[in-house]
């Protein structure tokens, strides 16, 4: 079977050579051993006595390999009911092999002092990160290697020593507060050439199982990598800048990339061959998202996939991003991949001049069994995607989503079913295609190995995280907001969002969905873009943030829209939303809405044209920043702002309200409770308080500060001497304060509210309806604060 195997092999490299690794390799060997060792530890169930914790072997296995000669081997051995080795770091030397024998397991220490770069810089959560030395370091060591039968085991889920945390644990906590944590990684080669991994099984790493740097020569044979689909950031197999690279006959089941192949600046990754592996859960054959160092001739073919997150995946950015050329997979079969294509030149919002570009790309003989979404992008037109799709066969595409820009794809010669098409898509036949058949995956998927003679240490898998975290700079599980959301629950998730600028355009179609910043206050995560009445189709289409469906909850963020960042505002076409709100039920807490003109749309739904009928829907804003000149807060909702700064920005005077109650009975209206109304004076203008956009337009201020830029009419008609819609709003104020509170002076429209009368416009009272609603209650249980006066 084995000789079988090395010919298969070989003749792969001679079928196309100029796509993979230039080195004819054959299947490994264990050299003569220079030193055998045997265990002295036992562990029960997977788990050492406290004082067997403390009985490290560190320096007797380095003892052995920095005495081994060339070409020769350090063996570690079971002794009778003895099969652990306790290691802190281990360094390899040249032409020396680590060979863990069958039914052996050499165990990481769960002190983070062993593994300190600096002084306490390994297990803590920073902004640094990178403070730990890995299990194994191979620096300078050429023609070592590591092998056996038995198992290196990270114990990333165990709980470091006097602490109460794992080392998974850190790369959650790190993922929360948009951090880095300092965790070891089993093994780093630096300028390692012609090193071997054979037969091992790696677990339950901390970091990485194995990161490849600058090596010209590097194989992995047969390597088996076990490892929670819930661990982060524990890439399987991740060659970088490096040359003549197989990986091959291997089984990885990983919490990150299966394999990721990268280029930084450190220098170019060629001729690398991904042969006759079998992936499961984790982030599938990935390139990137480093490619500034050029990525060309790879080669990888008969692949299967089966539960990853994403399939075949091609990721970079423009901070960091280069020439990906001279890529072919084929012979590959995908079953319930999420993303089975994924070629992203926008994996982060970062930018910069390091453009990524794919060229050369060539998919042939693939298969893709079940539903998912890909997405398939070249930058822009000077940057395309260059994509080859032969036999190309895509099962199930009624309920998968296909996205492309920006690409010229040729399909062809052998004509299969994926025929993506989208904005900027080119697509041509190859000369002379013809129909084909689909490559068949039949038992294509087996099982993963047992590893009967890789024992396992205890090791608690992270639990299930239900959050979808963002983070622009690509340290998240998606980049993109609106990509977190498409890809959330139908009944809805919560979405935690990191620190940075995000320039998109977000849709809310789920009800309970849950938008929380990350960063230390709202101004530290921006969602913002520039759409315009004028520009997109009227003002409703141009918002940058808009939630059409029940029971959303945004915390600590940023909506803006800055169209007059490039356009100076005129009377027709300027408004440009930050946030249109339709849903019921929505809570936006410590949230900044940023505009000019039509800044917030807080209003109902399934209104007929002509006002006769709507659904009421209820919002409540509640600590929020809301700034803008002209009829900045708008709609017809029933929404109670509570505790909010209302400031209008610079303009030849300003509207702050423009709310559009059609009918009488129609339940709707604005209450501001407890507000702040700012401004400077000099640079707005004369700002009124509200002018009703519909008949019979309700708004309601309660103990509100206001500013001297309020004009002391308060309110005034939409056009005057042209509608008379003051006669039928209702406009009413209860202890206005400040330079601009002046009830003697407001227009006689103006209801001035008794106490007792303004106690019926109380917010909670106001927005609690039928289901007895109550958002201060919902907020206070969240924060763990039991203290509510529902009817304040």
């Amino acid at each position: 079977m084995r000789t079988w195997l090395v010919v298969l092999i070989s003749l792969g490299l001679v079928a196309s050579a100029h796509g993979q690794d230039t080195r004819t390799v054959t299947e490994p060997h264990q050299p003569p051993s220079c030193a055998v060792l045997d265990a002295h530890l036992h562990a029960d169930h997977g788990r050492l006595s406290d004082a067997d914790e403390q009985r490290l072997d560190t320096t007797r296995i380095q003892q052995g390999i920095d005495h081994c000669a060339p070409g020769h081997a350090v063996v570690l051995r079971t002794l009778g009911v003895n099969q652990v080795f306790l290691t802190g770091p281990l360094e390899m030397r040249s032409g020396v092999t680590l060979v863990v024998d069958a039914n052996t397991v050499l165990v990481g220490s769960r002190n983070p002092r062993v593994y300190d770069l600096s002084p306490g810089s390994c297990g803590v959560v920073n902004k640094k990160g990178h403070g730990c030395r890995p299990l194994i370091l191979a620096d300078q060591a050429s023609n070592s290697g590591v092998m056996g039968d038995g198992s290196i085991d990270g114990r990333g889920g165990a709980m470091l020593l006097g602490q109460r945390v794992t080392w998974w644990d850190l790369a959650h906590e790190a993922k929360l507060r948009d951090l880095n944590q300092s965790v070891p990684w089993i093994m780093i080669l630096r300028h390692a050439d012609n090193f071997t991994l054979y037969n091992i099984t790696l677990r339950n790493s901390p970091g990485f199982h194995v990161a490849v740097n600058n090596t010209n020569g590097f194989t992995a044979w047969g390597v088996k990598i076990m490892t929670p689909k819930t661990a982060r950031n524990t890439d399987g197999i991740d060659p970088i800048s490096s040359q003549n690279v197989t990986i091959t006959h291997c089984w990885i089941h990983a919490g990150d990339d299966n394999v990721a192949v990268k280029a930084n600046g450190s220098g170019p990754m060629s001729h690398i061959t991904v042969a006759h592996n079998h992936f499961f859960t984790g982030h599938g054959m990935s390139i990137g998202s480093e490619t500034n160092g050029g990525v060309d001739h790879m080669l990888v073919s008969d692949l299967s996939i089966d539960g990853a997150d994403n399939g075949i995946r091609i990721k970079s950015d423009r901070s960091r991003g280069g020439l990906v050329t001279d890529i072919r997979y084929q012979d590959v079969c995908m079953r319930d991949v999420a993303h089975p294509l994924l070629f992203s030149p926008m994996y982060t919002m970062r930018t910069g001049n390091l453009l990524p570009e794919y060229r050369d790309i060539t998919l042939s003989d693939v298969t893709i069994q079940g539903s998912g979404r890909s997405t398939i992008d070249g930058l822009d037109e000077q940057h395309r995607l260059a994509l080859t799709l032969d036999n190309v066969f895509a099962f199930d595409q009624q309920r998968s989503r296909w996205e492309a820009s920006h690409a010229a794809i040729t399909v062809g010669p052998r004509r299969g079913n994926l025929l993506p098409s989208g904005d900027d898509v080119q697509l041509t036949d190859a000369p002379g295609a013809t129909s084909a058949h689909a490559l068949d995956c039949t038992g294509r998927f087996p099982q993963f190995p047992s590893l009967a003679t890789a024992p396992e240490m205890a090791s608690a898998a992270p639990a299930v995280d239900k959050t979808l975290y963002v983070a622009a700079d690509g340290s998240g599980d998606y980049f993109s907001i609106q990509q977190a959301l498409d890809a959330a629950p139908a009944d809805g998730a919560l979405l935690q969002v990191a620190p940075g600028t995000y320039r998109e355009i977000l849709t809310v179609l789920k009800p309970n969905v849950t938008l929380r910043g990350a960063g230390s206050g709202p101004a530290a995560t921006v969602v913002i873009n520039d759409h315009s009445a004028g520009a997109n189709g009227g003002t409703t289409h141009s918002a940058t943030v808009n939630i059409l469906a029940d029971n959303f909850l945004a915390e600590n963020i940023t909506f803006a829209n800055d169209f007059n960042r490039t356009h100076s505002q005129q009377t027709e076409g300027s408004q440009a939303v930050a946030l249109l709100v339709k849903g019921d039920r929505a809570i936006f807490h410590k949230v900044r809405m940023l505009g000019n003109q039509d800044t917030l749309y807080a209003g109902s739904r399934n209104c007929n044209p002509d006002g006769a009928s709507c659904t009421p829907a209820r919002q409540y804003f509640s600590d929020c920043y809301i700034e803008g000149n002209v009829d900045f807060i708008f709609g017809d909702g029933k929404t109670v702002f509570d505790r909010c700064e209302i400031h209008s920005t610079p303009h030849h005077g300003g509207f702050v309200t423009a709310q559009s109650k059609h009918y009488p009975e129609e339940d709707s209206g604005y209450v501001l409770n407890e507000c702040r109304l700012t401004g400077d004076r000099s640079e707005t203008g004369d700002v009124y308080l509200g002018r009703p956009w519909r008949p019979y337009s309700t708004v309601i201020y309660l103990h509100t500060w206001m500013g001297a830029q309020i004009d002391p009419a308060g309110w005034r008609e939409w056009s005057p001497g042209k509608t008379n819609s003051l006669d039928t709003a209702f406009y009413a104020e209860f202890d206005s304060s400040g330079p601009g509170g002046s009830p003697k002076a407001r227009d006689p429209h103006t209801h001035l509210l008794t106490a007792q009368q303004a106690e019926q416009y109380a917010p909670m009272r106001f927005l609690a309806g039928a289901d007895n609603w109550d958002p201060r209650a919902i907020l206070a249980a969240r924060s763990g604060d039991a203290t509510s006066d529902s009817q304040r």
